[in-house]
């Protein structure tokens, strides 16, 4: 969320004067619920809104419907509330996709974090009949679309914890007496250390997976530095589909068999359309002939794509983590012993 205010240590603070409570499931009941207390605080004032989460999840939508709500503007000031969010005791699911979507999230040491995919019942599978098959399909998109989102509240917490970290690579490189072993590299394995068991099994599905993503997106800007002029939306997607099906392919050279491998075609042309913004793409693909300056920067760039790799990772399995593996993976800012008082004020 853009913050529009100065910096205070209001901003930092969770203020039960000045909060909702998110208590249960994300349905519709709740959100007409909040409505009156978000409008009246909104009204108010843009100062700071805490919001106490005790929830197993819900409706990812009712949790976007949440958000929109406590940053709306009124006529004549257009400035939003910063949102501080706090896990009060339990954030899961939705939930705590939620409590990474804050400004400021903060977690007891005591609190519970699940972070998974996006699912359906199996009655409501059942029930749907055709519409099944439907779900199954748009399920891998609607985890990128997830992971994508979830990455782009959580980036700028995600460089802190490099920066932090940054300083113990020379020394680690000394350590593992190894001087080439890349920045990333270090990073991921001094990381590894400070990570509970659930953390590090997030960590290690997602090494793998930036590889992937490294190597999709180098097939995807081979084939766009050869597009035609103007390249329209479906020109992109078509660019996608190929680089998908090239990479697969490529992956797949020397092995005895291709078990699932149309599958994977469509999850790598699911990332990519996640990982790009169309209309962004189509204008700066429209008048330049080199990578976007955000891809230039080969460091940044793989920084970049582990952390959204670290993000679809928690989308496989139920990831129960630690208050402290939520803040050492850029989830949430800090963890407070404190909250429990302020949470019951």
């Amino acid at each position: 969320m853009t913050d529009s205010m100065d910096v205070t240590v209001a901003d930092f603070t969770p203020n039960p004067g000045r909060a909702i409570w998110v208590e249960g499931q994300f349905n519709e009941a709740l959100l007409e619920r909040l409505r009156p207390r978000i409008l009246d605080l909104t009204a108010q004032s843009r100062e700071p809104i805490t919001v106490f989460i005790n929830s197993g999840g819900g409706a990812p939508e009712v949790a976007r419907s949440i958000l929109r709500l406590l940053v709306r503007t009124t006529p004549g000031d257009e400035r939003v509330s910063r949102i501080i969010t706090v896990a009060a005791p339990r954030a899961a699911s939705a939930a705590a996709n939620f409590l990474s979507a804050g400004d400021f999230a903060v977690a007891h040491p005591g609190s519970t974090l699940l972070y998974h995919g996006g699912r359906w019942p199996i009655s409501d599978l059942v029930a749907a009949g055709e519409y099944a098959l439907l779900y199954a399909r748009t399920l891998p998109t609607f985890r990128e679309m997830t992971a994508s989102d979830l990455a782009l509240v959580s980036m700028r917490r995600f460089r802190f914890i490099v920066s932090a970290l940054r300083p113990l690579f020379a020394q680690h490189r000394a350590d593992q007496g190894d001087p080439t072993l890349a920045d990333l590299n270090c990073f991921q394995q001094i990381l590894r250390g400070k990570l509970s068991p659930a953390g590090q099994k997030v960590l290690e599905l997602a090494v793998p997976l930036c590889e992937s993503y490294t190597g999709l997106l180098a097939h995807f800007h081979k084939r766009l530095r050869r597009r035609r002029a103007s390249p329209t939306r479906e020109h992109l997607q078509k660019l996608m589909l190929h680089a998908s099906m090239a990479f697969e392919y490529e992956s797949r050279k020397g092995k005895p068999a291709w078990d699932g491998g149309l599958g994977r075609f469509s999850e790598h042309f699911y990332f990519l359309n996640a990982y790009f913004d169309f209309g962004r793409l189509s204008d700066w693909a429209a008048g330049h002939a080199e990578i976007p300056a955000a891809e230039t920067d080969v460091e940044a760039s793989q920084f970049s794509l582990f952390f959204l790799a670290l993000c679809r990772a928690l989308q496989e399995g139920e990831n129960e983590l630690t208050p402290m593996d939520a803040m050492w993976l850029g989830l949430i800012d800090t963890v407070r012993a404190d909250l429990a008082v302020l949470s019951a004020s």
